[in-house]
């Protein structure tokens, strides 16, 4: 952007910078489409699958992803154009040491070691699970549990979990690993058995274990859910006196989500009906981890603020503008999780090309110093029939116009 004065130019220098970014991530990404079209492009063969992924960088960037391990090997083409970012993965102390005293950190260490090898920075997220250490040692919170995960909740003795979360860090500060988050998305029950309260006391405890055992570890929270922010967003601006803007802000940001989720997200069509929302049912819950996971970044207990995001891009602007006024100004906010959730979304590339874009875009513009895509592919043998949230990648590796788009973004915003 330029500003005349008097004749005399002078340059909006962090604008240009992105503009110039954009520019050379858009030519880069027409460039990469073209030779990819003019190869055949589509859902061929493996040879098209490797050849169609852009070139590694291996520079530090911004942004990452979030796959399925046992998936590796299709994906480590695709994964190149990424090295330099940051990936994570989730581990229960209940999985590590299911018997007291005796551990076994073979998986995590795959994993480690396989991010270094790969060029990713490995962020690490500690949940309890639910076994001998566990309050409630079932993991069932009378509701569907997770698929091949446990519901975490309080340890029976906070002294073991400490020296358990201090030997963590021991363990894995040698192999490049120097940030660790507690838990994740507590608002939801079938993730947290315990309260809100209980989670505040969890995560300090560990934050305390975390600095102890590593002086330059960073502590991040457990990270809420998506929709906790649409909730979130319309108390503050009830809270503000604009109540139509707090309904429109509302419906907009679960415009995706009203079909699949009525039960938890009820729509409101005025600010009555929206004030009858939010102090009832779910809505209570998001708000309640909300104020709690606030006060852990106000009291500086985390180093880091982790958001999950996968709602449409159009939402960026009122979710960074939350954030930024409830969070302390110099505390660095990472997207460990953003995607896209849309049922029955049309099957043309370019449409999600598109959203992805201007959503991780907007993130980054809005100062969020890392975004983490989730899933890199979808698993067509998961528990969805269909692909609720759009990856990156096929699930055989073929690279898709969102993952061009993506690793041109990475490319543009790369460090020497």
């Amino acid at each position: 952007m330029f500003r005349i004065r008097f004749l005399v130019v002078t340059i909006d220098a962090p604008a240009v910078t992105r503009a110039l970014r954009r520019l050379g991530a858009l030519l880069a990404a027409f460039a990469l489409l073209a030779t990819a079209c003019s190869s055949g492009g589509g859902h061929t063969s493996s040879t098209s699958t490797k050849t169609s992924a852009p070139p590694a960088l291996g520079k530090p960037n911004p942004l990452g992803a979030k796959w399925d391990w046992t998936r590796l090997d299709a994906f480590k083409p695709y994964l190149a154009s990424l090295s330099g970012g940051a990936t994570f993965y989730d581990f229960a102390w209940c999985d590590v040491e299911p018997t007291e005293g005796k551990r076994d950190w073979s998986a995590v260490d795959s994993v480690a070691n396989d991010a270094r090898a790969l060029g990713f920075q490995l962020y690490l997220k500690i949940r309890t699970g639910a076994c001998w250490a566990t309050v409630d040692s079932s993991g069932d919170t009378g509701r569907r549990r997770r698929a091949r995960k446990d519901v975490s909740s309080m340890p029976v003795d906070m002294a073991k979990y400490e020296a358990f979360v201090s030997d963590t860090v021991k363990h894995f500060s040698p192999l490049g690993v120097h940030e660790y988050a507690i838990e994740n998305e507590v608002n939801a029950p079938l993730h947290w058995a315990g309260t809100s309260a209980e989670y505040v006391t969890l995560v300090t405890a560990a934050g305390r274990a975390i600095h102890d055992a590593d002086a330059g570890a960073r502590v991040v929270d457990g990270g809420l859910g998506s929709t906790v922010y649409g909730d979130a967003i319309a108390r503050r601006l009830l809270d503000q006196g604009k109540d139509s803007d707090a309904v429109s802000a509302y419906q907009r940001y679960y415009a995706r989500r009203f079909a699949v989720r009525a039960q938890q997200l009820p729509e409101a069509s005025d600010p009555s009906e929206l004030r009858n929302v939010l102090s009832s049912g779910q809505a209570v819950r998001n708000l309640e981890y909300f104020d709690a996971t606030m006060r852990l970044a106000q009291d500086k207990v985390v180093d880091d603020f982790q958001v999950h995001f996968y709602e449409r891009y159009d939402n960026v602007a009122a979710l960074v503008d939350l954030l930024h006024a409830s969070l302390p100004s110099a505390l660095p906010i990472q997207a460990w999780e953003v995607g896209e959730f849309w049922p029955d979304a049309p099957s043309d590339e370019a449409t999600h090309a598109n959203e992805l874009q201007k959503a991780v875009n907007a993130l980054l513009d809005g100062g969020v110093q890392r975004v983490i895509w989730l899933p890199l592919a979808y698993n067509p043998s998961g528990r969805n029939a269909n692909e609720l949230r759009f990856g990156l990648v096929d699930p055989d590796g073929h690279v898709r116009q969102s993952g061009t788009v993506f690793a041109q973004i990475a490319a543009a915003h790369a460090r020497a």
